[in-house]
């Protein structure tokens, strides 16, 4: 410590920690802008992250200047830039699963008319990452990059089930499993018996447990080792869900599915590959 005109003052930090902390903070900032719909103002962001004000306008700037932020004059607010979104992408181009699976899935939306999606595990959640949308005009509270509960959720469910076991347990047991409708699974004992359940028949179901009114049917897909890598799910409104038309759905998604998968190299059952 250094002692000045009677005052006790804190050693300067190494540079090194310095520039983690504002590394960090800029990641905070950009992983907070990813989460609104709306511009945000400096002041508001700061409070949001618990950054002072000062602090909040000196990182932007240096996000603004690499094009990971951008600033609109009119209102003095920011928003993600297109930087951000591009090296977003550049994930998707690393997923093997998502460059097969897109145009696969494509073609499933396009013969049933449903929103199709594609999603990934990221330790206990399931995230979007691709949304096909369908000719109804059903408005779907999941875009690309949200994150879905796995057990509330046919895409989630099918991930869940395609793991080892060890692992759905401790992702069943880490946390409460959150109720979202009246339909939701919330006991963990249950929810391994829907788990068996869809090993057995292939696919999985989420009747209403996400979103009121909202059904729908997803499959695992798998890889060249047997791994499951990611899912597939089509989403459609409750209310046109006849007895026919989920037998359809049923089997289009397991068929996309396998083709998906074989396109990825799978060519059997499905291996019991821990995470990790």
């Amino acid at each position: 410590m250094a002692i000045s005109s009677g005052e006790v003052t804190a050693p300067p930090k190494p540079r090194g920690e310095s520039k983690v902390n504002s590394v960090d903070r800029a990641l905070v900032i950009l992983e907070y802008l990813g989460t609104q719909t709306k511009e945000v103002g400096v002041r508001e962001l700061g409070q949001a992250i618990g950054l002072s004000k000062s602090s909040v306008h000196r990182i932007l700037q240096t996000l603004r200047a690499r094009g990971f932020v951008k600033w609109n004059a009119d209102n003095a607010r920011y928003s993600l830039g297109m930087r951000a979104f591009e090296v977003g992408c550049g994930i998707l181009r690393s997923m093997e699963a998502h460059a097969v699976a897109k145009p696969l899935l494509e073609q499933l939306v396009a013969n049933l008319g449903e929103t199709g999606f594609l999603g990934v595990l990221d330790d206990t959640e399931l995230v979007i990452i691709d949304k096909i949308d369908g000719r109804r005009s059903v408005r779907i509270s999941a875009d690309i990059g949200a994150r879905r509960p796995l057990h509330a959720t046919a895409i989630g469910k099918a991930l869940l089930a395609s793991l080892d076991r060890n692992d759905s347990e401790r992702i069943i047991t880490q946390k409460p499993l959150a109720r979202f409708t009246k339909n939701t699974i919330t006991d963990p004992e249950a929810l391994r018996q829907e788990l068996e359940k869809i090993r057995r028949q292939g696919y999985a179901e989420a009747n209403e447990e996400v979103e009121e009114g909202l059904y729908s049917v997803g499959a695992a897909l798998f890889n060249y080792s047997g791994r499951p890598v990611a899912a597939i799910s089509l989403a459609v409104p409750k209310m046109g869900q006849q007895p026919v038309q989920k037998d359809r759905l049923i089997k289009a998604v397991i068929q996309a599915a396998q083709d998906i998968s074989a396109k990825m190299g799978y060519s059997g059952r499905p291996k019991s590959t821990p995470l990790g």
